[in-house]
């Protein structure tokens, strides 16, 4: 099986839909975006990229306390996860998602259409 895109279709369908992509510098790339409208904002992750060569508990950590930086710098409270991978979400991410009244989306084939309207 193969693993497909869906935050990118998201993405688009959001843009369409008059959120724009926020830049914070050192922070976001083409794997992580911010995207706002009005006084709604979210972060969308399309890829997580872990080198498989060496362990990879310690790239997971990384990669969420980064997540947790980018949220802390930017006013989001929903953030949107590709789901159907092979890594689970760290408890100490899902705390402080909890604790910050952060919501967290995972996009899987078979949600897809929940979040295809997203206002």
């Amino acid at each position: 099986m193969l693993q497909i895109n869906i935050i990118r279709g998201l993405l688009n369908r959001l843009r369409d839909r008059g959120f724009k992509n926020i830049n914070l510098r050192g922070y976001t790339d083409n794997d992580i975006q911010i995207l706002k409208r009005g006084d709604k904002s979210m972060v969308a992750v399309e890829s997580i990229f872990l080198d498989p060569s060496v362990d990879i508990n310690p790239q997971v950590e990384a990669f969420f306390r980064n997540l947790i930086d980018i949220i802390e710098h930017g006013t989001a409270k929903e953030i949107f996860l590709p789901g159907d991978g092979a890594i689970s979400i760290p408890s100490f991410f899902k705390d402080w998602c909890d604790k910050n009244d952060i919501k967290i989306n995972i996009l899987t084939l078979n949600n897809f259409q929940e979040f295809y309207n997203y206002n």
